[in-house]
């Protein structure tokens, strides 16, 4: 199929007539800037065969803002070797022609006949959508939709196997797709498809084996519990029986009160020897005492020299320290003049740097009390010229409403004019020079044209009166319209104060200005006066108030120091101060600590004389000699005694280490508990008896051992049944995968014309990449060369602008198969390489260059500068009604 000549009228942005022809038969270059009109041509080839010439859905088709318009495409082609001319209008005068080798259509019969022609339908109603789009929707890229293929392809992939031949098409219809189909709906009954898990009868059997299974587990165990409970029955019975003849307790609590016997001698020698214990305990503790003693008395001899030493060391240090502190007391006088001279230029440099910020306060206040005078004196001015435009445009305000009806009477006045013009009666003269006529009292002079609409008369002089009666059977009834209209309008411009709609028009415009230049007045008073003016006469005024305060504040300062003092600066007066005051600092710190030394070593002196004169007291004590032999005696007779009583202590010990008191302890608790564990043992074994009695009593009366072999004969059954339909299931699953891999290799076979075709072109975009044709007839994996080697992806993984070149040569393949099948083929690319990059863009001008000797290409496009070197003049849309020439890249066929 080849496009010659399209003409649109009052399509969408084109109301004027847009033709084009002279379409070469490859390559067309269509370029204007965004929103001139590419994507709309387009649409509208779209609209023509895709939309149905009766659909009220297309209402977007007219253009802006006329309502009443009626679109219309009108396209020649060639289809075939056969001529045809294709005309289509849409929503007003709804019409639709076909004109092919020489045969008319017309309506849905020429529709019809196109979408058999080209491969593609429509729907039953509303709009066309793509899925009726067939071939011409996969081959004619929307903007914005080259990277999306899938479904364009699914919704031609019947067309698409014809095209691959009769071979295909039956492998998609035939009876072995019928069998493939029958074998997975009986697996897929068995097994799930994704996992091959147990589904349905298989599951529900295989589920039931395990119920049983379970089942015959839990009675097996209970019948084997029945059996032990039966044996341990047996054994308590005998047990209890003989227990109850011996009562085995008795002769343990006789053991138990021997052995608490010899537990009470035990504990009577224990306490006699915790009494020697104590004993010997206070016996030591007295010659520990008397021996601290006598140890004190020897160390009061040796304390006396060492209070001598500790004297003499403690006077040296307070003759050191003495000499310290006459050291630092006259640098602590010095500096402290120092720190009072440096704190006093800091408060004089301090005087001179507020005078000096007050004088910059006072300079600072006056310009701020300038500036806001003139603010306040241009927002005055602003407020007096704002006030007069608000005015203004008060006065010349009109309501909408009104302006509108005003509009709507001009324009109803100028449409009863017209149609009253139209039914009235004309008059044309050609007149002599110095002809004398005049029709109804006004004399006409040349040529001139008179429309009467009521009876008029015409005098020539010389030759008498003509009446004119004009005549229709509508006249009266437009004239009465259009007078109505104008009494109406009259009515409606006296009311708004305007001598007609253009006076109104200018009103409004002049109103508009004032607007916007109240508006402009607004942003600059409120640039000068943010608050307002009332707020800004407030802030002159309090400026005003605190520049005086800081002026009487300036003058009331007093500077008390000389030119060298106010030369000082405050940071260098602070810094001197600074040093002064740490050199103060230091020198009381260090005078200080000089008085503090002075003072502990007096105060060491002084503890050194008393503790000197403490020790020469004691030893001069006349008591001393006999308290010494008093304490030599007490210690004797304490050593005696603890030898005495640690021997009493010894032989009790070794008394209770024969008895062993701890094992004749847990004799006691041993039998005790004995004893206790056989009565209760026999008491427990009593009431287990009667328990096992009822319980076995009960389950003997279930019938467990019938029951568990009537589920032993249903379990073989389900067992036999699970492993039928496993192997049905592995059956039919192993014939599935086997015709599908059959089905699949085949298809591949029947398929390499299309791969064929995909491989030509992906040779020029990629080099030495492959790809794969799905079973959809869709691209599939593609094998690509890149840095790290050949790397494998889905096409569905691709970017958008790779997918977006990869569309594109996949459609250029299907153009190629269906050329082959004798197949109409027409590509429209509406924008539809955004995405590529410069080098990808001059591998697809290459592609597209290939293709265009095979079909015809329309290209759309918004840079020109892109495609320059495709080898084909660009073209620009423009409103014109003759066609254009065009020359395009190589002879396509369709």
């Amino acid at each position: 199929m080849k496009l010659k000549r399209l003409r649109i009228e009052n399509f969408k942005r084109f109301r004027a007539p847009l033709e084009l022809g002279d379409f070469a038969d490859g390559l067309n270059l269509f370029v204007a800037p965004n929103e001139a009109g590419k994507s709309t041509v387009a649409e509208a080839i779209r609209a023509a065969f895709f939309e149905r010439y009766k659909s009220k859905s297309v209402s977007g088709l007219r253009p802006w803002s006329d309502s009443s318009a009626t679109p219309s495409v009108e396209i020649d082609f060639e289809l075939g070797g056969k001529t045809a001319r294709f005309s289509k209008a849409f929503l007003g005068k709804k019409r639709c022609q076909l004109n092919i080798d020489g045969r008319h259509l017309d309506g849905t019969e020429a529709e019809n006949h196109l979408g058999e022609l080209l491969g593609f339908s429509f729907a039953g109603s509303g709009g066309t959508s793509p899925r009726h789009m067939g071939i011409p929707g996969l081959l004619w890229i929307k903007q914005g939709t080259s990277h999306e293929l899938a479904q364009a392809v699914g919704f031609a992939s019947d067309q698409l196997r014809n095209a691959l031949g009769d071979s295909l098409g039956e492998l998609a219809a035939t009876a072995g797709d019928d069998v493939i189909k029958a074998v997975e709906i009986e697996r897929n009954q068995l097994l799930t498809p994704a996992t091959e898990a147990p589904r349905g009868v298989y599951a529900e059997a295989l589920k039931r084996r395990s119920e049983l299974e379970e089942e015959l587990e839990v009675l097996r165990a209970e019948i084997e519990a029945y059996r032990t409970a039966v044996d341990r029955l047996a054994t308590l019975r005998r047990d209890h029986g003989r227990d109850g003849e011996a009562q085995p307790w008795l002769a343990l609590r006789e053991q138990l009160a021997q052995a608490q016997t010899k537990l009470d001698d035990a504990t009577g020698l224990a306490d006699r020897r915790a009494a020697q214990e104590l004993l010997l305990k206070q016996a030591t503790t007295q010659v520990v005492a008397v021996r601290q003693q006598l140890q004190l008395m020897e160390r009061d001899e040796e304390a006396l020299a060492l209070r001598e030493a500790n004297l003499e060391t403690a006077q040296d240090k307070l003759i050191k320290a003495q000499g310290l502190l006459q050291a630092w007391e006259p640098r602590h006088s010095e500096a402290t003049l120092a720190s009072t001279k440096a704190r006093e230029r800091l408060v004089a440099a301090r005087q001179v740097a507020a005078w000096q910020a007050q004088e910059k306060s006072v300079a600072d206040l006056m310009t701020r009390v300038q500036a806001l005078q003139r603010s306040q004196s241009q927002a005055q001015l602003k407020q007096e010229e704002l006030t007069q435009l608000q005015a203004e445009a008060l006065s010349l305000a009109m309501p909408s409403v009104e302006l509108k009806r005003l509009r709507e009477g001009t324009e109803h006045l100028r449409t009863a004019q017209a149609k009253l013009d139209a039914v009235s009666t004309a008059l044309e003269f050609e007149l002599q020079p110095g002809a004398k006529v005049r029709v109804a009292g006004a004399e006409m002079n040349g040529a001139e044209r008179l429309t009467v609409v009521t009876r008029t008369g015409i005098d020539i002089e010389g030759v008498g009166r003509i009446t004119v009666l004009p005549g229709g059977e509508d006249l009266q009834s437009l004239i009465g319209d259009r007078d109505r209209q104008r009494d109406e309008l009259a009515v409606l411009l006296q009311s708004l104060g305007v001598a007609n709609l253009a006076a109104a028009e200018a009103r409004e415009r002049l109103h508009a200005q004032r607007v916007a230049e109240a508006k402009a007045a607004t942003s600059v008073l409120a640039a000068h006066a943010p608050k307002g003016l009332a707020a800004l006469e407030a802030d002159v005024a309090a400026l005003s108030i605190k520049l005086t305060e800081a002026k009487q504040t300036q003058e009331t300062m007093v500077l008390a120091v000389g030119a060298e003092t106010a030369s000082v600066p405050v940071s260098q007066a602070e810094s001197d101060e600074s040093s002064a005051r740490t050199a103060l600092d230091d020198a009381s710190a260090q005078l200080n600590e000089a008085k503090l030394a002075v003072s502990e070593a007096n105060a060491l002196v002084s503890a050194a004389q008393d503790e000197l004169a403490a020790a020469r007291a004691t030893l001069n004590d006349p008591l001393r000699a006999d308290k010494k032999a008093a304490a030599s005696h007490a210690l004797t007779d304490a050593l005696a005694h603890e030898t005495t009583t640690r021997a009493d202590v010894d032989a009790l010990a070794e008394q209770l280490r024969t008895l062993n008191v701890s094992i004749l302890q847990q004799d006691v608790e041993r039998f005790e508990r004995s004893a206790k564990q056989l009565e209760a043992a026999h008491g427990l074994r009593a009431g287990e008896i009667n328990r096992l009695e009822a319980e076995l009593e009960a389950k003997g009366a279930l019938g467990l051992e019938e029951v568990a072999a009537d589920k032993q004969r249903e379990l073989d059954q389900v067992r036999r049944r699970c492993a039928e339909l496993e192997r049905r299931a592995k059956a039919l699953s192993h014939l599935w995968k086997l015709l599908t891999e059959k089905r699949s290799a085949l298809a591949r076979r029947l398929r390499a014309p299309l791969q064929r075709h995909l491989n030509h072109y992906l040779q020029i975009l990629f080099p030495g990449s492959s790809i794969e044709v799905s079973e959809d007839l869709s691209p599939g994996r593609i094998t690509r060369i890149g840095t790290n080697g050949a790397e494998t992806g889905e096409f569905e993984e691709l970017s958008v602008g790779a997918r977006e070149q990869m569309g594109v040569v996949a459609r250029l393949a299907y153009a190629d198969l269906l050329r082959e099948a004798a197949k109409p083929t027409l590509l429209i690319l509406d924008d539809a390489l955004v995405h590529t990059d410069k080098d990808r863009l001059d591998q697809m001008k290459r592609v597209l260059y290939d293709a265009a000797s095979r079909h015809q290409i329309l290209v759309f496009s918004c840079h020109p500068q892109a495609w320059q070197d495709l080898g084909v003049t660009p073209r620009e849309l423009s409103h014109t009604t003759k066609p254009s020439a065009a020359t395009g890249g190589g002879a396509a066929s369709e």
